[in-house]
């Protein structure tokens, strides 16, 4: 993984593009109310085509040049780009001190765009619900802004930035043979997660391994773009077992680790969870 990602620090203008006024913030449907305690340190902006939400908290010239320019860290000439494939791209980049995550959503097509339209931006998404699994406990990446573009009135690419986690490890790199303890620290993370995700009536959408990372301070939470508050509990019931059905395929068949398997069917079992049969 890149070190050090595409400084900003050169694209220093004298003024930039989005609105300095602090509004009320529209959430995704499905995220309504999620932050309605922190629409006070949210701020909306719209620049040309592109519109979108970032914390105010981290407001600077630099962020603002990114909100106008968030292909930038893509484009640069020492571009380091952590992911590129058809659906996403994400792109490490640096500014103020700190290094940031460019999260970018690609649209493949014009009936893509359209589909785009009855649909909730996953990059609004995940700065939606990054801020909120952190209000519930359950350590996230750290949200900074949202970049939607349209073109011809229809939601084309979309950005997510967020704070890039230091010195992290996929849980998907455990084997059978890594350490027993951390192992089990992975394990308890993930069942404590799935069951105070329950216990709020949400869902992940696409709980595997490599949406967890091991860090120093303990299992981070990724890739919130099918992540849903659900109305009633017997909804969230039938998404919370997809997201159990779907962590224990990955040890059973995706990537075969079948000690780590029965520790995890175990510990979800102790915790009230249904597992689907081997």
């Amino acid at each position: 993984m890149c070190k050090t990602g595409g400084s900003l620090d050169s694209c220093r203008e004298s003024s930039y593009g989005p609105s300095q006024e602090r509004v009320t913030v529209r959430y995704p449907p499905n995220a309504k109310n999620t932050f309605s305690r922190l629409s006070d340190d949210v701020s909306e902006w719209q620049h040309g085509s592109l519109c979108g939400h970032f914390f105010s908290r981290h407001r600077s010239p630099l962020l603002e040049h990114l909100l106008k320019y968030p292909d930038a860290p893509f484009l640069v000439a020492d571009a380091c780009i952590l992911k590129a494939d058809i659906k996403t791209a994400l792109a490490l980049t640096s500014f103020d001190g700190k290094q940031f995550v460019v999260k970018r959503y690609n649209v493949a097509n014009i009936f893509h765009r359209t589909r785009l339209t009855f649909q909730i931006s996953r990059a609004e998404n995940n700065f939606a619900f990054a801020k909120r699994l952190g209000e519930i406990g359950v350590p996230s990446i750290q949200p900074v802004a949202w970049v939607q573009e349209r073109v011809h009135g229809l939601r084309a690419r979309s950005w997510f930035i967020y704070e890039h986690i230091n010195d992290e490890m996929s849980t998907s790199a455990l084997t059978d043979q890594s350490d027993v303890n951390v192992i089990d620290h992975a394990l308890y993370q993930m069942t404590r997660n799935l069951v105070v995700l329950h216990k709020n009536r949400l869902s992940h959408g696409d709980m595997k391994p490599p949406n967890l990372l091991q860090t120093r301070e303990g299992a981070v939470l990724i890739d919130l773009d099918a992540m849903r508050q659900h109305k009633s509990q017997r909804q969230c019931d039938r998404a919370i077992a997809k997201d159990v059905s779907r962590w224990i395929r990955w040890w059973r068949s995706d990537n075969p680790q079948p000690m780590i398997a029965q520790k995890s069917e175990k510990m979800l079992k102790n915790a009230g969870f249904e597992v689907p049969a081997g």
